[in-house]
């Protein structure tokens, strides 16, 4: 599967933080990151920039030369386990009138990071989740009394059908069934040793992430429907990591020096 050096930078620190079998290994050093890199056509020195980089963003964090994810991508996961627990409904938030273009700017900022979507220039509209997250990043940034917060208990006919076409809802969904299709070709390829098996699971982390993590958009409850394919994805995902449980601790076992 191709991958680019930010990947390889990223993709053993993502596995490690989704499957609970690693959690007690310890943190990838530049060496076993190295072997991930030379499987996918990688240079040391694109390697080592992308670390780098990621490290500079949030995204990453090194500690005594072993990498996890960094205080970015734990807001991001954040994010997406809040989803896993949304309520019925959605929120609708309202910016002030008179707010100046430097905090409007700054609002929509949070606004775009919890996934909220604008269905007028000063409203926007997003999932209830059992965790309020949007309220405290808002007034962590000094901006709480420019907005007003509405939750609501029901979504109308009318309104859901207007939803659905703000976030492409059946466009969402093919997507999510077209990557779960081509993620277990992958991973499931007849005639995969152990140790191969092992390595597809690292080299498909980034875009397990990306795709159910990172894009993932709020969609409200009453949208999503039985048949959403996130939670089908998710529960094969954690099922074939279970399954590959000894090869992947093997592979971290690796020497490291």
């Amino acid at each position: 599967m191709p991958m680019s050096a930010n990947e390889v930078a990223h993709a053993m620190p993502v596995l490690q933080w989704a499957h609970p079998g690693l959690k007690r290994e310890p943190a990838p050093n530049l060496a076993l990151m190295r072997r991930l890199a030379r499987r996918c056509g990688i240079s040391d020195g694109a390697l080592r920039t992308a670390l780098s980089r990621a490290c500079a963003v949030g995204a990453l964090e090194a500690d005594e030369g072993r990498y996890r994810l960094g205080p970015l991508a734990q807001e991001e996961a954040a994010s997406a386990r809040a989803l896993r627990r949304r309520l019925p409904g959605y929120v609708l938030v309202v910016v002030s009138e008179g707010v100046g273009a430097g905090q409007l700017s700054q609002i929509r900022e949070v606004f775009q990071r919890f996934g909220f979507r604008p269905l007028q220039r000063s409203v926007w509209i997003g999932a209830r989740t059992a965790d309020d997250r949007l309220g405290p990043a808002l007034a962590s940034a000094g901006l709480g009394r420019l907005v007003l917060i509405f939750p609501s208990d029901e979504v109308d006919a009318a309104t859901r059908k207007r939803l659905a076409e703000a976030w492409n809802l059946p466009a969402r969904a093919a997507r999510l069934g077209d990557f779960h299709m081509r993620l277990f070709a992958y991973l499931t390829e007849p005639g995969l040793g152990p140790r191969e098996a092992a390595w597809r699971c690292v080299e498909t982390a980034p875009a397990w992430y990306r795709t159910v993590v990172r894009d993932e958009p709020p969609f409200p409850l009453g949208l999503c429907g039985p048949d959403y394919p996130l939670a089908g994805l998710n529960a094969d995902w954690s099922r074939h990591l279970e399954r590959m449980s000894p090869a992947l601790a093997d592979l971290w076992a690796e020497r490291q020096p």
